[in-house]
């Protein structure tokens, strides 16, 4: 069974606070100054009780045009909400402008209630209905229950109860997993004995006694001692729950109203977001582009600047694509909605939705990038995550970096991921990460592109050294560091795009072709590394009759990945046959003694210090020996 928080909205003084009293019978006015001038300055909360065994919570927010800022920051997440409107007044400013941002936050489910029944005649409470009547028409409204109450006499009060019954029946429920975990923050302070509380609504996923959540935006973390849900202590809230928090490890100043309590790593933090705005209808001001703006979501606000992607303005009624360009760090999901208001006069004059949370910045008037918002604006999920897959390159993501981009569970975006690479529209890379095929189809025409680079200038070479390979490939592909390198690297030859030679990397049809005047070079080298036994020529000094160094380099390489030399350093190649000889003579030797000083290696070869040193500090690099005082021993 889910649970429901219920709204007010309204005109200053259409007695909301008492309509809230007379359900709940909880005082929602807490502040002073609030039971002194008679008006809500800050958020008020209740719970309605009720037989069904379900939380229902009502938000009391205020009317006045003055705490507007409070009232967004209470109205966002609810699932009902009660437009009221006082009999003997109607219709007011501050019911319009308050109905204008229920409809921008697409709130779905509502009642009227028509306040102060006792005071006004039959034909004038007639009047009033008809006037709310055409306010609401064409919205979301247009077919809700209509109330007339008195919360001075009770007239109609258990009806409306009843009401507020059926419409949560037939409210959606929200996702209760503990990864999607949210809590906008609304209220803070502290408790004798218990230290820091928050409140909020919970907005969706769950939070248990003892968990370890994130303060957003920043990376302090907390753990739940304490959870209270309508005062009473719990050991799980849900989502739909209007939630107390007592934390440990953060003080009252380290945590304010609009930040957000979530599940750790579950948010990105970020300083941009694409959007789609719409216009109020009876906004009395142009939003051009570049235009500084009170950004307002969740319980926060911030300063942000608007950039058009598609247009120059926005008049009234209009919508477009925009850029929003913050002034400080914010977290939020794919999907939040949001208010805009003018930054001076401050006068609200549209919201939207957030299309994506964390973007990279745009030019304006890019088809691209519109198409790329058209499709997360209006496209199924598969076709969201898809445009996400296509536009991850080179980070890479993982199932979990997907469902924190798009604010799902990794269980959901692993199985539409799988869907997509059923389709041929997803590649599997390694462990849980995938990639667009479009961006499989980049790596393999980058990578084949530097190896036939390399095959066409190094004819007789075997391959690329696969350091020098992964270091062009990152540069060309823009990746971030090595090791995302070395994973492409890994699907390229467990998809048999490429070869794995071990030291090097090539082409699958590569073949090393040798020209006549190649093999006269090949010859007299390798008679070089023959003739000089177990005294190691330096490579300079092999080559150095050559009037071609550079080919016959190559020819010396080639011949080290054909197994006709065993290289030990960059300037030092041995013949194989000798090489096989001197490690004869060293396991000979090891299988008597169990270790072996420079000395007696250089005995066993009949040469001098300087070459059997080269071979022992060769098998010290490939893990086959250790120091042990003066004498080497196996690994």
């Amino acid at each position: 069974m889910h649970n429901v928080i219920v709204g007010t909205a309204g005109h200053v003084d259409h007695g909301k606070t008492c309509l809230i009293k007379a359900l709940t019978g909880a005082e929602t006015d807490r502040l002073k100054e609030e039971k002194k001038r008679g008006i809500t300055i800050e958020l008020g909360f209740a719970e309605m009780p009720n037989s069904t065994g379900r939380h229902i919570g009502i938000i009391d927010v205020p009317g006045h045009e003055r705490f507007v800022r409070n009232m967004l920051a209470g109205i966002g997440g609810i699932d009902l909400v009660l437009l009221v409107v006082a009999a003997d007044e109607g219709v007011m400013p501050q019911t319009v402008e308050h109905f204008e941002i229920l409809k921008m936050l697409e709130i779905k489910r509502g009642i009227v209630v028509i306040t102060k029944a006792d005071l006004a005649e039959p034909d004038w409470l007639e009047l009033v209905k008809e006037d709310v009547k055409a306010t609401v028409s064409g919205t979301f409204l247009e077919k809700a229950p209509i109330i007339a109450v008195s919360s001075y006499t009770g007239e109609n009060i258990e009806q409306l109860r009843a009401l507020i019954l059926e419409q949560a029946e037939n409210t959606a429920g929200r996702r209760e997993d503990h990864s999607l975990l949210r809590i906008p923050v609304d209220r803070v302070f502290t408790m004798e004995g218990f230290g820091t509380v928050i409140t909020g609504t919970l907005l969706e996923g769950a939070v248990s006694v003892g968990n370890e959540v994130q303060i957003y935006p920043g990376d302090r973390t907390a753990k739940v001692r304490n959870l209270q849900v309508h005062g009473e202590m719990v050991e799980t809230a849900l989502a739909g729950q209007r939630t107390a928090v007592n934390l440990v490890n953060v003080k009252k100043d380290e945590i304010k109203r609009g930040d957000v309590i979530a599940a750790k790593d579950s948010l990105m933090q970020t300083m941009m977001l694409d959007v789609k705005i719409r216009m109020f209808d009876d906004a009395k001001r142009t939003l051009i582009n570049g235009s500084r703006l009170h950004l307002y979501y969740g319980s926060a606000e911030t300063l942000c600047k608007a950039v058009l992607l598609d247009s120059e303005t926005l008049e009234s009624g209009g919508t477009g694509y925009a850029q929003l360009r913050m002034e400080e760090q914010i977290a939020v999901r794919k999907g939040d909605r949001f208010i805009i208001r003018f930054y001076s006069p401050v006068e609200t004059i549209g919201g939207g939705v957030i299309l994506d949370a964390n973007p990279v910045k745009h030019r304006r008037f890019r088809i691209e990038v519109l198409e790329a918002l058209a499709v997360k604006e209006k496209g199924e999920e598969d076709a969201v995550l898809e445009q996400i897959l296509r536009e991850s390159g080179s980070s890479l993501p993982t199932f979990r970096d997907l469902a924190v981009k798009i604010g799902r569970t990794t269980e959901e975006v692993s199985k539409e991921v799988g869907e997509l690479t059923s389709e041929g529209k997803a590649v599997y890379l390694s462990d849980d990460t995938y990639i667009h095929s479009d961006y499989a189809k980049r790596i393999e025409e980058t990578a084949r592109q530097i190896l036939a680079e390399y095959h066409g200038k190094n004819p007789i070479s075997a391959g690329m050294q696969k350091g020098e390979f992964r270091k062009r490939l990152a540069d060309r592909l823009y990746l971030r560091d090595v090791k995302a390198a070395d994973r492409l690297l890994r699907f390229l030859f467990n998809s048999h795009k490429l070869k794995d030679l071990g030291n090097s990397t090539a082409l699958p049809e590569h073949s090393v072709e040798y020209k006549p005047e190649h093999l006269d070079i090949l010859e007299r080298l390798e008679k070089r590394y023959m003739d000089a036994g177990f005294e190691i020529p330096e490579l300079d000094e092999c080559i150095g009759g050559e009037k071609d160094k550079g080919l016959a380099e190559q020819i010396v390489e080639a011949m080290a990945e054909s197994g006709r030399l065993k290289k030990l350093t960059y300037q030092y190649y041995m013949h194989i046959s000798h090489f096989d000889e001197a490690m004869k003579r060293f396991y000979e030797h090891m299988d008597k003694h169990g270790k072996i000083t420079l000395a007696e290696y250089r005995d066993l070869l009949n040469t001098s210090r300087k070459y059997a040193v080269l071979i022992l500090e060769y098998l010290d690099e490939q893990k086959i020996t250790a120091m042990t005082g003066d004498a080497r021993v196996l690994i």
